[in-house]
């Protein structure tokens, strides 16, 4: 059987790189307004990135699914469709280099995990583990980083999950006013 992961020190490491990838992203994008920071992560946390959310590039995504792509909502209705779609921002994946050595750590667990079956306590464990190292890494990130500031929203989203499994990542990341927010924004409105 492999070895078992060491997690030590991983919470602060992927804080530094969301530091790093923040900074240079701001730099480049200045003018842009962020209402979410989002670490995107394989189902396994074999691999992260971030998605920066901006109104900006939520416009621009939306204006090309209605011009390129002849989709016929308004767009009105295809900015709210698109809003928390982390994978169709303009902004996904930039700059992965930045993650490369957390990466590099991710991935070298996956022989453990593989070894394990989904019922396993030892697979329970390790995820949950990763998900409190995710969550303790965007609070070190907002304190850091964000000085404490309330905005922009930041949680993890895997892509393919559920809304109860993206918001327990909100709830633990973020003010209950951007909670409220955040499902205010998921209710369709009639």
């Amino acid at each position: 059987m492999p070895e078992r992961p060491t997690y030590r020190n991983l919470a602060s490491e992927i804080s530094e790189a969301l530091t790093q990838h923040y900074r240079k992203w701001v730099a480049e994008h200045h003018s842009d307004d962020v209402y979410a920071y989002v670490i995107y992560a394989t189902p396994l946390i074999s691999n992260l990135g971030v998605s920066v959310l901006s109104e900006q590039g939520l416009q621009q995504v939306a204006s090309d699914y209605r011009t390129k792509y002849g989709y016929e909502e308004s767009l009105d209705q295809l900015t709210q469709d698109l809003r928390w779609s982390v994978a169709d921002t303009p902004y996904c994946g930039d700059y992965q280099e930045l993650f490369l050595s957390v990466n590099e750590r991710l991935h070298a667990m996956m022989p453990y995990v593989d070894s394990l079956e989904i019922n396993d306590p030892a697979f329970a464990h390790h995820t949950d583990t990763l998900n409190a190292i995710l969550v303790s890494a965007l609070k070190l990130f907002r304190r850091d980083v964000l000085g404490n500031a309330k905005q922009p929203m930041l949680y993890v989203d895997f892509g393919d999950m559920s809304e109860e499994e993206r918001l327990w990542f909100i709830e633990r990341c973020n003010d209950s006013e951007l909670v409220k927010w955040y499902c205010s924004s998921i209710t369709p409105t009639q």
